[in-house]
């Protein structure tokens, strides 16, 4: 993607107070440029929305959009929990959003829309555009499914996860 800016992430979620404060300062940055009519890129931290989205090794777009609907990926702040968070929408509510990563099984963040400053646009992985890949596709998909069949798809890429990057 062009024309956007590189604006280095912290890790989001987090709960230490330095931390926190940091992944604020960060958030306001974002928001500043995306206000300006702008698009961001950065490189996320944690593993909440793997595999669609593989941290440290993928950049995501973010730019501002007016709309936004159940299973885009969104950059908010939230206060329950609080904090700075990259994930997905799966309930749209009338004053607001209700956030859930793609491998959270229970933990979900709401956000007011005013707290939503931007969506993903694109992700790129080794040098390819990977957002319309089937397995982010899939991933979509899933977080509509009923719960009994999320939380199985989940539990699996969790204990995947484990054994690829732990070694559990």
């Amino acid at each position: 993607m062009k024309e956007s800016e590189s604006i280095s992430h912290c890790r989001a979620g987090v709960t230490d107070g330095f931390a926190r404060a940091r992944a604020i300062e960060w958030f306001e940055a974002v928001n500043l440029r995306l206000s300006e009519g702008g698009i961001v890129k950065f490189s996320p931290k944690g593993f909440s929305m793997w595999p669609v989205i593989r941290p440290d090794t993928d950049t995501v777009y973010i730019s501002r959009t007016a709309e936004y609907s159940r299973s885009d990926i969104v950059l908010a702040f939230c206060e329950h929990p609080r904090g700075v968070f990259l994930h997905r929408i799966s309930q749209v509510l009338p004053d607001g959003v209700i956030l859930m990563g793609d491998t959270n099984l229970y933990q979900t963040e709401r956000c007011r829309y005013a707290d939503v400053i931007g969506k993903i646009v694109g992700i790129e992985r080794d040098g390819y555009e990977v957002s319309g890949s089937v397995m982010n596709r899939l991933a979509a998909l899933m977080q509509r499914m009923p719960a009994p069949m999320r939380r199985l798809y989940v539990k699996c890429l969790n204990m995947y996860l484990k054994i690829e990057h732990y070694g559990r």
